[in-house]
């Protein structure tokens, strides 16, 4: 029986509630209530495939509210539905624009956009609608590319996202891994949806263990603490001179991240800071 709470939360304490709850729950969701810069408010979702601790949980809403500077919301942990619901809460989803791509769900009937690359993703059981701001930060980078490389790796590829936008973009192929088996069979099926299944080579993989190659991109939206922890993995697997874009981190953990990078042979090139997360390009010296 899964379990959930939501949250109203101000745009600027999102972020902090993200990475705070991000390893406990099954999923966490966000949906924009009010646009405002300062006053813009959030729905807060996470869901759990059985009851969560709630002292556990206290705990980290206390954390996230301090490193927020609010109250710490009051947490009501409710039964939910017996069904899919992490694929119900994707049906959801409006369509998406990022730059020069249009994302979608395979619930929305309007035809795309001519003008962009359009992108169908039911990320149902995998992580990667497009909606999350460390998902634009990667598509932006992608988009600014001063050159079109030629070996590409995604590493923790969730729903393919970024995969299946550098394989559509471009036309060429691309390699994608994953931990989790499902997000893997996911991923090959949003390929095929998409008729990017003779650009795309997507396997299981922990983080670098099953990759023997090396590559001119590396993408890895994952967490900082993978990040850092792999971050000489990730230099052994970059070509000379060639570009890591990296993401799933808070901007307060930026400088942790890049650090790490450094250590192992990356040099700084750019980044990309929405809503409170940061996007790095990185290049091997």
């Amino acid at each position: 029986m899964p379990f959930e709470f939501k949250l109203i939360l101000p745009e600027a304490a999102v972020p902090f509630f993200e990475n705070a709850l991000a390893d406990s729950a099954g999923a966490v969701l966000t949906r924009l209530l009010e646009k405002g810069v300062h006053t813009g408010k959030w729905e807060f979702q996470a869901i759990y495939e059985a009851e969560p601790d709630r002292s556990t949980l206290k705990q980290l809403l206390d954390i996230a509210a301090e490193q927020a500077h609010i109250k710490t919301p009051i947490l009501r942990v409710k039964k939910m539905p017996d069904v899919n619901w992490l694929e119900a809460s994707y049906q959801g989803f409006p369509p998406i624009r990022v730059g020069q791509y249009y994302i979608y769900g395979s619930h929305i009937e309007t035809p795309p956009p001519l003008n962009m690359i359009a992108l169908k993703i039911d990320a149902a059981t995998a992580f990667g609608t497009g909606e999350h701001q460390t998902t634009h930060g990667c598509l932006e980078a992608l988009s600014n590319l001063k050159s079109i490389p030629k070996t590409v790796l995604d590493v923790g590829c969730g729903s393919g996202i970024l995969a299946m936008a550098f394989a559509k973009t471009f036309q060429q192929s691309v390699d994608a891994v994953d931990i989790d088996p499902e997000s893997v069979r996911v991923a090959q099926e949003n390929a095929r949806q998409n008729g990017l299944e003779k650009y795309m080579h997507i396997w299981q993989s922990d983080g670098y263990a099953g990759v023997s190659r090396k590559y001119d991109l590396v993408f890895c939206n994952i967490l900082a603490k993978p990040l850092i922890e792999m971050a000489p993995d990730l230099a052994g697997h970059l070509n000379p001179q060639g570009i890591a874009i990296l993401s799933g981190f808070l901007i307060n953990q930026e400088k942790w991240v890049q650090k790490a990078h450094e250590a192992a042979g990356l040099s700084f090139v750019r980044r990309y800071r929405i809503n409170g997360w940061s996007t790095l390009v990185m290049k091997k010296d």
